[in-house]
């Protein structure tokens, strides 16, 4: 920066010095030639010099991939924020937040390992492909307490399942696995009537996703699943061809569930999780510095995304009780009753492609 001050300072005190020189030689006279292309060739310099400069205070460039609305929106700007700021500017951030680059997820994250990109927020896919015998627990209801035991787990597939070990060896890629992750809000129970304990769930036409836990976890309590997509859902439910669904508070709201259900049971039966991933190439190519860096980066991105969270889950909640659903909080509910129903037969059922005693090891966190 100094030398770019002096150089300017130069040029302007040999500019005012030749203007003062022509003056005292002839009052009125133009500047000669020669000395407006001397003052042209040395603002140039200048100008190239400023250029150059600024190349080198960018020493690298990260563009930052996701398909994202809402919070997960909120969080991705606030990982590209703060790597901006903590960096000085010497890490350049390319944004392409908003489904620019891609909106399906399998596609982006071959993408990512490719290196079309440098870093990609979605959810577990990625661990899914490479630690299914590990995954495959997350999706059944109540594997976990609350948020805090979410993060436990993903911190242990990595430290004692080596998950970034197999995902770097497999794709070249990395999650960015800190102190947290970016837990999803859980997931409720609508229907139109109160459920209460898995009796109340015998021969409901229950919509869920088309995931095997998930599957067996209601199928266990003897609910009829029917696969139904996420855009076709609110039709089904006003005609009958479901009965009830699960899902986070914003999803309830986003469908519009609540003019077609009566009831939200706060069961808190699944979590789900959000992780910024890496290409290894990319992270490799950090400083250390630029690597705590990435990390804090990711850190603020998932704090900020956990805190709105909670706060969003509690105003939807008012906000659908406002709009007419009667909201059964979690102490109405026998939860021991529903794990007695689903995690036995559950278990039994994939003992042979999930890990040995993973379950046991998960509750123990």
């Amino acid at each position: 920066m100094k030398l770019r001050q002096f150089k300017r300072g130069f040029a302007g005190v040999a500019a005012a010095g030749l203007i003062l020189m022509t003056a005292g030689c002839g009052g009125g006279l133009s500047v000669p030639e020669t000395t407006a292309k001397a003052e042209e060739t040395t603002a140039a310099q200048t100008e190239a010099a400023s250029s150059e400069e600024a190349k080198k205070e960018v020493e690298k460039t990260v563009r930052v991939v996701g398909n994202l609305s809402g919070l997960s929106l909120d969080m991705g700007n606030a990982f590209c924020d703060s790597l901006e700021e903590l960096s000085g500017g010497s890490i350049a951030v390319e944004r392409y937040l908003t489904g620019q680059v891609g909106t399906n997820d399998e596609d982006l994250c071959i993408a990512l390992s490719e290196g079309n990109f440098d870093v990609y927020l979605t959810s577990d896919m990625l661990a899914t492909w490479v630690l299914p015998e590990w995954l495959g627990y997350a999706n059944v209801a109540f594997c976990f307490r609350d948020a805090d035991h979410v993060k436990k787990y993903w911190t242990m597939l990595d430290q004692n399942y080596a998950l970034n070990d197999k995902m770097i060896e497999q794709y070249n890629v990395r999650a960015l696995i800190t102190d947290s992750v970016a837990v999803r809000t859980p997931r409720y129970i609508t229907a139109n009537k109160e459920i209460k304990s898995p009796e109340d769930m015998k021969g409901l036409k229950f919509r869920t996703p088309s995931v095997e836990g998930v599957v067996a976890s209601w199928q266990a309590c003897g609910a009829s699943i029917v696969p139904i997509p996420f855009g076709e859902l609110y039709s089904a439910l006003q005609t009958g061809t479901a009965d009830a669904q699960e899902n986070p508070t914003d999803m309830i709201m986003q469908g519009g569930f609540y003019g077609v259900q009566k009831y939200m049971m706060l069961t808190s039966h699944q979590y789900g999780a959000y992780l910024f991933h890496a290409n290894e190439t990319w992270y490799q190519s950090l400083s250390d510095n630029e690597k705590e860096w990435v990390a804090e980066a990711a850190t603020n991105g998932y704090e900020l995304f956990n805190e709105k969270g909670a706060e969003q889950d509690a105003q939807y909640i008012k906000e659908l009780e406002e709009k007419g659903m009667t909201v059964i909080q979690a102490e109405e509910i026998d939860i021991e009753a529903f794990k007695q129903a689903i995690i036995a037969p559950v278990l039994e059922k994939f003992k042979d492609s999930w890990a040995k005693d993973g379950w046991e090891a998960i509750q123990a966190l």
